[in-house]
């Protein structure tokens, strides 16, 4: 039988995931691999297979899981960041429109 802690972390741990996937989502669907560091996501890529190695030589099951899950999004980040390297979507092309700051006399009509 589980405890309340163990299954927070496996929550916690499904949430780790669940928040790469606009990220992954993003690169497929759009092409784009803007604002990705490749140096970045080879460093956590490195990081969590070590923690997931340390992870598995204790029997930490809710690492693990969470250790997996990190090594299966990155490695997917870095394969698809790597493909469409410089490929912005246009949303991320330069020179894009960026937003106006609004002044309270613009929300009044009074300029």
């Amino acid at each position: 039988m589980l405890t309340a802690t163990e299954i927070a972390g496996f929550v916690g741990a499904g949430l780790a995931g669940a928040a790469y996937v606009p990220q992954i989502s993003h690169l497929i669907r759009a092409r784009c691999s803007a604002g990705i560091s490749l140096l970045a996501f080879e460093v956590w890529l490195v990081a969590s297979v070590l923690t997931a190695a340390r992870a598995i030589a204790i029997h930490a099951g809710v690492f693990i899981m969470l250790g997996g899950i990190q090594i299966v999004a990155t490695t997917l980040i870095m394969l698809y960041a790597t493909r469409y390297k410089d490929t912005p979507c246009p949303s991320h092309l330069p020179g894009q429109p960026t937003a106006k700051a609004i002044s309270i006399d613009d929300l009044k009509g009074t300029t």
